[in-house]
C-alpha cells in the first residue's frame, strides 16, 4: 500500500470533495486497476501505481530490491514543494531499492504526460518518455517497462493470490469506513513470483524474487488528514500478506487493515478500528529502537504482525530490516526478513518490505 504510498472504490460514492483549487472528478466506471479519478494541476488529488519486488539477502549481502510508482499528482504537500510547488511536474515515475551490496538507488522519471487505458479488463498505463506498465486482463501478470535515458528494463510480476480492495471484498466497497471515502486501495497482485531486469545509468541489475502491486488514489495529500502510517507486505512460505496501521489526524481512533491468504485461499480481509472487535482483526507492534543517523529520528528493527481470525484461529509473523531503503526523517521504508505463520502450527521463512510515513513526525520511543 502507500510507498513511495499508499486503497478501492469502482463506483467513488464519496470521493466528490472540493479541493484548495478545483473539484476532484471521479470516473463512472473502471477496470479494478484503472484510473479511478481526474488529477490534474488545478486540484490536490493524486493517483499511482505501486509495484515492488523484493528478494531474500544471500550470505553476506542485503536483500536485494526495487520499487517503481507511477505518479499523477502528489500525496504528500511537501513533495509539490520541493519539486516546484505549481511548476512542479504532474506525471511522473518515483525509482527506489537497493543492490546486494547495500548501495541504494533513486531516480524521478519525469514524463511528458500520462494515460491510463483499457480493452475490457486488461490496463495499459502509459508515461511518455520515462515507462509504462500493462496488467492482464485476468490480473495474473502485471508487467513494468521503463525507457527513460537513465533507466531502462522491465519487472514482471506473475500472481498467486486473489486480488481485493481493502475491506472484505473483491467486489463491492461501498461500505467501507469513512478512511476510505478519503483513499482508495485497489490490490491487483498481492504476491507473487517477480523478474527484474534494469540498467541504471549503465549498471545492470537482475534478480528474482517475490512482488506486489496496488492501485491507490486520494483527492488531497495524505499529510491533510493523516499523522502516522504503516504499510506491510510479505510473502512467507504460502501466505501472502499485507497491513496498514494508520492515525487520523485530530482523531482517538487507530485505523488497521489486514490481508491474509494462502494457497489462494483467504483468510483475512478487513479493515477495523483497532481494540473494536473480539475476533477478524489484524495487530500491529514496533519492536526495538535505535537512532537512525542520516534522518535524525529513533526507528525500531522490525514489526511483529498479528491476524486473529473469526474463527479465533492466530497468526503471527515477525518482520526484521535488514536493508534501510529510504531513510527521511517523515518516510522510511525497509527491506528485510519475515518468520512466522499460524501460532502452533508450522513456521516459515520469507521476505517482507514494510514502510514508516510519520508526517506529523511523531516520535518512537519504544
Amino acid at each position: 500500500m502507500l510507498r513511495s504510498f499508499i486503497f478501492a472504490l469502482p463506483i467513488i460514492f464519496a470521493l466528490i470533495s472540493s479541493c484548495s483549487a478545483g473539484l476532484v472528478t471521479p470516473r463512472a466506471a473502471s477496470p479494478f486497476d484503472g484510473q479511478y479519478i481526474d488529477v490534474n494541476f488545478q486540484n490536490n488529488a493524486t493517483e499511482w501505481w505501486w509495484v515492488q519486488v523484493g528478494a531474500p539477502a544471500k550470505d553476506g549481502e542485503s536483500p536485494p530490491s526495487f520499487h517503481a510508482t507511477f505518479y499523477q499528482g502528489y500525496p504528500i504537500s511537501v513533495l509539490r514543494e520541493a519539486s516546484g510547488g505549481n511548476s512542479a511536474p504532474e506525471n511522473y515515475i518515483v525509482i527506489n531499492g537497493a543492490f546486494p551490496n547495500s548501495t541504494v538507488f533513486a531516480y524521478n522519471l519525469v514524463a511528458s504526460a500520462s494515460s491510463v487505458t483499457y480493452s475490457g479488463n486488461a490496463v495499459h498505463g502509459s508515461w511518455p518518455g520515462a515507462g509504462s506498465f500493462d496488467n492482464s486482463a485476468d490480473l495474473s501478470t502485471f508487467t513494468v517497462t521503463l525507457h527513460s535515458p537513465s533507466v531502462k528494463g522491465t519487472i514482471t510480476i506473475n500472481s498467486n493470490a486473489p486480488h481485493h480492495y481493502g475491506c472484505n471484498t473483491t467486489t463491492d466497497p461501498a461500505n467501507e469506513d469513512e478512511f476510505y471515502t478519503k483513499l482508495g486501495w485497489a490490490t491487483s497482485q498481492p504476491g507473487g513470483a517477480a523478474s527484474v531486469s534494469v540498467v541504471l545509468d549503465g549498471t545492470p541489475f537482475e534478480f528474482d524474487g517475490q512482488g506486489y502491486h496496488d492501485a491507490n488514489w486520494m483527492t488531497q495529500p495524505i499529510d491533510a488528514f493523516m499523522d502516522n502510517w504503516y504499510f506491510v507486505n510479505a510473502q512467507v512460505g504460502p501466505y501472502d500478506l499485507s497491513a496498514v496501521w494508520s492515525h487520523i489526524t485530530g482523531s482517538t481512533r487507530e485505523f488497521t487493515t489486514g490481508f491474509l491468504q494462502a494457497d489462494g485461499v483467504i483468510l483475512q480481509n478487513q479493515c477495523s478500528v483497532e481494540g473494536a472487535k473480539a475476533d477478524d482483526f489484524s495487530k500491529l507492534t514496533q519492536w526495538g529502537l535505535k537512532f537512525d543517523e542520516p534522518s535524525g529520528v529513533n526507528v525500531f528493527d522490525g514489526l511483529i504482525l498479528e491476524y486473529t481470525l473469526a474463527n479465533g484461529d492466530l497468526y503471527r509473523f515477525n518482520l526484521t530490516g535488514q536493508s534501510l531503503v529510504l531513510d527521511q526523517p517523515i518516510y522510511h521504508r525497509w527491506v528485510g526478513s519475515a518468520v512466522g505463520g499460524k501460532v502452533g502450527g508450522e513456521q516459515y521463512e520469507g521476505i517482507t518490505m514494510y514502510d514508516w510515513l510519520n508526517p506529523s513526525l511523531t516520535p518512537y520511543n519504544g
